[in-house]
């Protein structure tokens, strides 16, 4: 899970400012109904959630698997709830990041030399 940011970011924790940083989200089962979040600042920092509770989420009804359903679902909670969090975030674009498909590199045999 993880969210680009497009333009300048503000920890709110912190204060801390970052160009274009890529969050990642680590979610945590923090008791039944709730959710911890940490989300990673491109290695430099972080910003936490403690007891995120699932009924507040909202969630698509175009998805149809419950974990996929959740996961966009918080994505989207953060994403939300960081760029309402400052002026400096405000102006940012926060986009899910999804990474580049791999590239299958071409698979050279050797015949064995006799």
């Amino acid at each position: 899970m993880a969210v680009q940011v497009t333009g300048f970011f503000q920890n709110p924790q912190t204060g801390l400012i970052y160009q274009s940083p890529l969050l990642t989200l680590v979610p945590h089962l923090q008791y039944a109904g709730a959710i911890a979040m940490d989300v990673f600042i491109g290695g430099n920092g972080a910003v936490g959630y403690q007891s995120i509770d699932k009924s507040t989420l909202t969630y698509d009804p175009t998805i149809t698997d419950a974990y996929t359903q959740l996961i966009d679902a918080l994505d989207q909670y953060v994403i939300d709830n960081l760029q309402n969090a400052n002026e400096i975030n405000s102006e940012a674009t926060f986009t899910k990041y999804s990474p580049p498909a791999p590239t299958v590199e071409e698979v050279v045999v050797e015949e064995p030399v006799v």
